[in-house]
Parts: C-alpha cells; sequence; structure tokens
C-alpha cells in the first residue's frame, strides 16, 4: 500500500514553543483548525507533517530559536527558526521553511503540500515544493480586499497571489463557498474544520448564565455591540439579567473597554481572561453556556470567511448566537440563535431569550451540536479531505 503524506506549510504552534519564543500575535484558532485537520488525516489513513514558521511579531531583543522538531498532539511539527530582529526575522522566515521541506524529500511515498492562506513568507517554499513536483493546494481560509498595488505591501500582495494561482495545481481548500470567487484554482471544496468528541459537555445551571466571547475582540468581530449591550443592560437593570456572565478570553482593540467594564459592578458580570492557555480555554469554554460569534454582516470578509470557532462552541455543547454570515446558516440549519438585528437592542433581546427561555435554548443547543457532529465529523472529515488532495474515492 502506498504511503500517503500531507505536509502543511503555516504558522501553527502550541502553548510551550509561543511561550519560549515570546510570541504573542499568534492565532489559536487557526493552530487549532491545523491541528485538527492532521489529526482526520490520520484517521484516514494519511501521514501529516507541520511545518511552521513558528514566528510572531519580533520584538528587536535580538533573541534567536533555531529549527525545533517536537510531536503536537501525536503530530510531527517542524518549527522553523525564528530571530527577534527587523528585516532578519522576514528573510528567516522565508528561506527556514523552504529548507524544511526540503529536508522532508526523501521521506518515501505520494506527498501533497498544503499552504494556509496565501501568504508571502511562503513564496520560496511553494517554488521549491513545484521544483519538487510536489502535488500544491491551497487552503484559503481568508478573503482579500483587492490592492492596487499603490505600496510595496500592495505589490507583495499581487505578487503572492498570482504565484498561488500559477502554482497550486491541486485546487483549494475553502473555508465557505463564498471564497470560491476569490481564486481561479480548480477543483476546490469546503472545509469548515473538524469537531471535536467531548466529554465535558456545558452545563446549563437552574440559575445564571455564562456567555463567551473569544478569540480576536474587536469593532470587527462584533465587540461594539457586546460593549453596548452590557452598559445599556446595567442601566436598565432587568430583573433576567441577574446572574448573567460574560467571559472574553483573546485579546484585540476592544479589550481594554472589556476591562474596564470587568472593573465596575453590576449586572451583567464582566470576566476578561485575555490570552489564555489551551487547558485555561478548555476549562472556560466547558463553563459557558452560550457563544458568541457577532462578526458584523456589513463588514468586508462577513461572506469570504468562516467563523471556525462556532464549530468549537457548539461542539462543546454550547448553544451558538451568530450573526447570519457566511455558510453558518448552511451548517447549522435551525441548530444556532440568529442575530438578524445587528444593533444592542438585538442582543439584548436573544440573551434575554436565552435566559427565559432555558429548555428551548438547550435544545437548540443541542440540535446545533448534533448538526456540527455530523458535518465535521473528524473520521468523515478527514477521508473527504484525503479523496480531495490525492484524488481517490471517498
Amino acid at each position: 500500500m502506498t504511503v500517503r503524506r500531507v505536509i502543511v506549510v503555516c504558522n501553527a504552534m502550541d502553548d510551550a514553543l509561543r511561550v519560549e519564543r515570546g510570541i504573542g500575535t499568534d492565532s489559536p484558532a487557526a493552530s487549532r483548525k491545523v491541528f485538527m485537520m492532521c489529526q482526520a488525516l490520520r484517521s484516514a489513513g494519511i501521514r501529516p507533517i507541520v511545518i511552521s514558521l513558528g514566528r510572531g511579531r519580533q520584538d528587536g531583543s535580538g533573541r534567536f530559536f533555531g529549527t525545533t522538531v517536537r510531536r503536537v498532539h501525536g503530530v510531527p511539527v517542524l518549527y522553523a527558526a525564528f530571530w527577534h530582529r527587523a528585516l532578519l526575522s522576514q528573510l528567516l522566515s522565508i528561506l527556514a521553511p523552504a529548507v524544511l521541506l526540503w529536508r522532508t524529500r526523501r521521506l518515501v511515498g505520494d506527498k501533497a503540500v498544503v499552504f494556509y492562506n496565501r501568504m508571502p513568507a511562503y513564496a520560496a517554499t511553494l517554488l521549491l515544493a513545484w521544483l519538487l513536483r510536489l502535488r500544491r493546494v491551497l487552503d484559503l481560509e481568508d478573503g482579500e480586499v483587492p490592492a492596487r498595488a499603490r505600496t510595496l505591501k500592495d505589490l507583495m500582495g499581487v505578487i503572492t497571489r498570482w504565484l498561488f494561482e500559477r502554482l497550486c495545481d491541486g485546487g483549494a481548500l475553502l473555508a465557505c463557498s463564498a471564497l470560491e470567487r476569490s481564486t481561479r484554482l480548480r477543483p476546490v471544496t469546503c472545509y469548515y474544520g473538524t469537531a471535536e468528541s467531548r466529554q465535558s459537555l456545558a452545563k446549563w445551571p437552574e440559575q445564571g448564565l455564562t456567555v463567551l466571547m473569544g478569540g480576536t475582540v474587536s469593532r470587527d468581530t462584533g465587540a461594539c455591540l457586546l460593549v453596548g449591550a452590557i452598559s445599556q443592560l446595567r442601566t436598565l437593570q432587568p430583573a433576567w439579567a441577574e446572574g448573567l456572565n460574560i467571559a472574553v478570553t483573546g485579546k484585540g482593540d476592544s479589550i481594554d473597554v472589556l476591562r474596564q467594564l470587568a472593573q465596575q459592578p453590576g449586572w451583567p458580570r464582566v470576566t476578561v481572561h485575555g490570552r489564555t492557555s489551551d487547558v485555561e480555554y478548555r476549562s472556560i469554554v466547558d463553563n459557558a453556556q452560550v457563544g458568541l460569534a457577532l462578526k458584523p454582516r456589513s463588514g468586508p470578509l462577513a461572506n469570504t470567511t468562516f467563523p471556525s470557532k462556532v464549530v468549537e462552541l457548539a461542539s462543546a455543547g454550547q448553544l451558538v448566537l451568530t450573526t447570519d454570515i457566511s455558510d453558518v446558516r448552511a451548517l447549522f440549519d435551525t441548530g444556532a440563535v440568529y442575530l438578524l438585528n445587528e444593533s444592542e437592542a438585538g442582543l439584548i433581546e436573544q440573551l434575554k431569550w436565552s435566559c427565559e427561555n432555558r429548555d428551548a435554548a438547550q435544545r437548540t443547543a443541542t440540535l446545533g451540536m448534533q448538526r456540527v457532529l455530523e458535518r465535521c465529523d473528524p473520521l468523515l472529515a478527514g477521508r473527504a479531505l484525503a479523496s480531495f488532495l490525492f484524488r481517490t474515492p471517498a
């Protein structure tokens, strides 16, 4: 039987490396999606390898970290070298992953290289994969606002897009269906991520409710809507809001405003955890009943990205309260609560419904969990990915 390998080129990282290298600009959601995709591929008999830039914003300290090899959730990960020096940091991150890909050339088997988004840092690695005649696939996670090459950064974006469009002969994985219009690559298939079967699920207490907002906490993700709703509720002081708790994790331009609210008395209570470890975050998820995904429909990327956190929240048994963007409704159908009135009053109305209709809210959460576990089952997702990447029957 032919060995099949998938090499994922990305910037995913585990907590240990993040702390060791002093990185605070990573994306935990992206890392989680990559590692869970690799685990799904393993369940389908594929041998995954992650080549990660292992980098964040350099701090000018001059600290240097060499190549690191370790396993994360059973998946072999090759972390490229990283240097906390301006310019040299970027140059190293362009060359180092290509060197790591070169080292894998002697591994036997049929190989496919998956590139997580169109990143300039991957250009040398993409060219090497082409020279080595490896199958090349783009994992397109986010839509891009068209650039006119007015700056050097814009020009790099145009060149990078052209390069990926020309050299990715294996097509593209899409975070949502609308992204099909953002690439000429074919064939394409949607991949929403995989659901994690949890032994512990969100428990709904008889009194009180905990609502979680995590990830990037900014205006673009609807944080201002949450801030306004909290302020109004504390002014109006409705009886149903007593016992309502808002938990916030992650980072972003709205986190300081929420920290100020956390220091003030009144309901809803606000707790800002900030950037947490994976273990801490899982505990927070397990103790919340409602998960928020509030990216506005009017945003420039509302229909060209998928809020992957909804899969995670629903698989933990949480009621997903979300704006009606992207492919969310196609995935959840009636297994989520949709914020059609994207205003502070609209969010308050849905929070009130969740507090006052606990049985119905729990039924909706259960339905959402079932939908996600059916559509994003790791074994089925792994088989579908293997079929797409290697052009074999599912």
